[in-house]
């Protein structure tokens, strides 16, 4: 297929990827919290849904029956997460085998709560189980057809499920997140880009753009190059700040990953989210680009974390 035949897809596809995010709206807020309930961790929640998403509208073609949106999306979703634990405990178990003991006693995993508590003391269908029945309070009928199961098996899940997280007095509550540091190192690249985003300067940003990045606008699109990335998200974002106040950027780590934080400070001297930016740097120039603007849920907490406003009316919603 020519690129121009491609092109004329991609002009069809997205008013198909319109039509999809505007039916599944109402339910998106509901789909983070469970990927957030999964995983425990912002970033792999928003991984998680893109990839739910991506993967629930693709499979849409190939199904023919009705389907009850919500617990399609749920399915989706909980099919993506219980494969990842999958593949997670075959490699952890292919560490156990391959360190020698008295190594292992000192090497650190770097595992999150949720998922020790998979490996060592839940099947990860029965926490996906407990889950959607405790928390998103769905009933065994519902839970066995997002999962694939029975009804007595949701049932028998369910029961031993809570009965391990009651001994070892654990609870499904969603984790507080207030993690982040600000005592982060900075590369020379890093500074220059803290420098364009502090002088709303677009083209020193520019100077900085590797000539294939790939700039990721969460839930919106990719870019593919510099001058593409030059002429739209970043054109676009210079529109923006130009007319804003005062712009403050930190480079910190939030929730164990590092980014640049993008606030406008305004007349009443409080800070306002515009942004957060993830950012890959090899040979002193950004080869991938990612930023969550456009992500209402993964904003949402981290103005929370960071103990400032948001500035919402700019992009929430209009994906």
């Amino acid at each position: 297929m020519s690129t121009t035949n491609l092109n004329e897809l991609g002009h069809s596809l997205r008013s198909i990827d319109q039509a999809f995010k505007n039916q599944i709206e109402p339910y998106r807020q509901d789909l983070w919290r469970f990927c957030m309930h999964l995983t425990k961790s912002p970033w792999d929640a928003e991984d998680l849904v893109q990839d739910t998403l991506l993967k629930s509208l693709s499979v849409l073609a190939k199904v023919y029956q009705p389907v009850n949106t919500k617990s399609y999306l749920f399915k989706i979703a909980s099919n993506l997460w219980i494969d990842q634990m999958r593949k997670t405990k075959k490699h952890t178990d292919i560490i156990q085998a391959t360190v020698s003991q008295d190594k292992l006693d000192n090497y650190q995993f770097e595992l999150i709560e949720h998922l020790e508590i998979v490996i060592t003391l839940l099947t990860p269908t029965q926490y996906v189980t407990l889950i959607l029945g405790d928390v998103f309070l769905f009933k065994g009928k519902e839970i066995a057809e997002i999962i694939g199961s029975s009804q007595s098996a949701v049932h028998t899940n369910i029961h031993r499920a809570r009965n391990i997280m009651k001994e070892k007095h654990l609870d499904l509550q969603e984790v507080i997140l207030k993690d982040y540091k600000t005592d982060v190192q900075t590369s020379k690249t890093m500074n220059l880009l803290l420098e364009g985003f502090r002088k709303k300067d677009a083209k020193l940003i520019a100077s900085l753009l590797d000539e294939n990045i790939v700039t990721d606008i969460v839930h919106s699109g990719f870019e593919m190059g510099a001058n593409e990335t030059r002429n739209n998200s970043l054109n676009d974002w210079y529109n923006i700040v130009r007319d804003q106040q005062d712009i403050v950027v930190n480079y910190i780590e939030l929730w164990g990953q590092r980014v640049l934080v993008e606030m406008e400070k305004k007349q009443d001297n409080q800070l306002y989210l515009n942004n957060i930016h993830y950012f890959e740097i090899t040979d002193n120039k950004i080869t991938y680009w990612k930023f969550y603007c456009f992500s209402w849920d993964i904003m949402k907490r981290a103005a929370e974390a960071l103990e400032v406003q948001l500035n919402a009316r700019y992009y929430y919603h209009i994906f």
